[in-house]
């Protein structure tokens, strides 16, 4: 006769429990290193260093830094170019951070 309040050849509720467990556990370590990432700054360039972008890893801005040399009203495009390159790369730079270092827990769908 079948056991009820459990899968068939898993031992009951208490394999269950463990999972439960296990799982928890993963997100409490999973959130921790969140975390973590969302600490860590990142700096790029753009333009040989003309403009300099810091951000985290949770993927804030905290600064960006225009050399005053690359300062040339008459080709304000230019410098939109390098500072939108330098913040996309900024962002590029904290994803790829958060996935090498969350990349262990291949939770499908994580990002």
């Amino acid at each position: 006769m079948a056991k009820f309040g459990g899968f068939p050849g898993t031992g009951g509720m208490g394999n269950m429990q463990n999972l439960l467990k296990q799982a928890q556990k993963m997100q409490k370590e999973m959130e921790e290193k969140q975390q973590a990432v969302a600490q860590k700054e990142i700096e790029t360039s753009a333009g040989g260093g003309a403009v300099v972008v810091k951000a985290t890893g949770d993927k804030v801005i905290k600064e960006i830094i225009i050399k005053k040399d690359v300062v040339d009203p008459d080709d304000v495009e230019m410098l939109q170019d390098l500072v939108l390159t330098a913040v996309n790369e900024a962002l590029s730079k904290a994803d790829s951070m958060m996935q090498s270092e969350l990349g262990n827990f291949n939770v499908p769908g994580l990002f």
